[in-house]
């Protein structure tokens, strides 16, 4: 007798099913403020990389689908907006672009590292653009509104220049989540033998060679002043420099490996990281576009 067989044998819908589920719990329990919802945040996009990076762009595309109805159903619009654009589509755009012909290449994802939340960020802009105060409006309403919750609404709080910073560091929270789901899902796959791909040394990878334009001419349309007064030249400038931080991190760990000292020269790094904040994070930031240019035997295809 014939086995007959449906959408549930297939393992890629099956996966889809489980990956879309458990994000858009992840996310729901997040968005509710529940307990331990700071690092379910955290978690949002991991089980849509799993499905992805296990049984290909497909499947995440299929968990993509169910988290977003999931979070439409038991939320609202807004929330599944904010589930779609900030985890679930990034997530699968990253794993479209980084699997090609049975290997992982990590040079276009990181490219989206920076392209996608500038995208999100203009999105954003556009909706806002009929409000009273626009984009910028809306940041100093936001951070007014944080600091009343917090109780020190009226201490004398640098408001503008604090909303100034706002939307890169809030798109500098997303890649990071982003980019610790996707490594972490990855490297459980391949450890169970599940992976599509083997890892790729991440320590390794390379931007695109076009990629360089972007930030530079976000800084030239800054710099001359083509936005008036708006803080989005500058937000847009800054996100756009995100790959060259990841790079800089990634060279850090790189030329640190093989050191008897490692574990306590990368504590006292990320320490100073936290501490010195901007004067690090720029620091990084230039060592990551040096490594980028100006380092020799750069590997070919942005991974070795």
């Amino acid at each position: 007798m014939a086995i007959r067989r449906g959408l549930l044998d297939d393992p890629r819908w099956l996966a889809a099913a489980i990956g879309g589920i458990g994000s858009a719990i992840a996310a729901l329990w997040a968005m509710r403020g529940l307990p331990l919802g700071f690092a379910a945040f955290w978690l949002t996009s991991l089980p849509i990389f799993a499905a992805g990076l296990g049984f290909g762009s497909l499947a995440a595309f299929g968990a993509l689908c169910v988290g977003t109805v999931m979070v439409l159903m038991l939320a609202s619009e807004w929330p599944a907006l904010i589930y779609l654009l900030g985890f679930a589509l990034p997530a699968l755009l990253m794993v479209a672009t980084g699997l090609r012909g049975g290997r992982l290449d990590a040079s276009a994802p990181l490219a989206l590292t920076g392209i996608w939340p500038a995208l999100v960020i203009l999105l954003v802009a556009m909706l806002l653009a009929g409000s009273p105060g626009g984009f910028d409006g809306a940041l100093i309403g936001s951070v007014n509104q944080g600091l009343a919750r917090m109780g020190i609404a009226d201490a004398g709080m640098p408001v503008e220049q604090l909303a100034r910073i706002m939307a890169p560091a809030m798109a500098g929270w997303m890649v990071a989540a982003l980019i610790l789901c996707g490594i972490g899902a990855q490297s459980a796959l391949a450890r169970r033998g599940m992976a599509l791909a083997a890892n790729p040394r991440w320590s390794e990878a390379r931007l695109p060679i076009w990629y360089g334009f972007l930030p530079s001419g976000a800084a030239l349309i800054w710099l001359s002043g083509m936005g008036g007064d708006s803080s989005l030249p500058f937000a847009l400038f800054v996100v756009l420099l995100l790959p060259f931080f990841l790079l800089g991190l990634a060279a850090v760990h790189r030329r640190s490996a093989g050191r008897t000292a490692r574990p306590f020269m990368l504590g006292v790094f990320y320490a100073g990281l936290v501490i010195l904040s901007v004067p690090a994070a720029i620091a990084v930031t230039a060592f990551g576009i040096f490594e980028q240019w100006g380092r020799r035997n750069q590997p070919p295809g942005g991974m070795t």
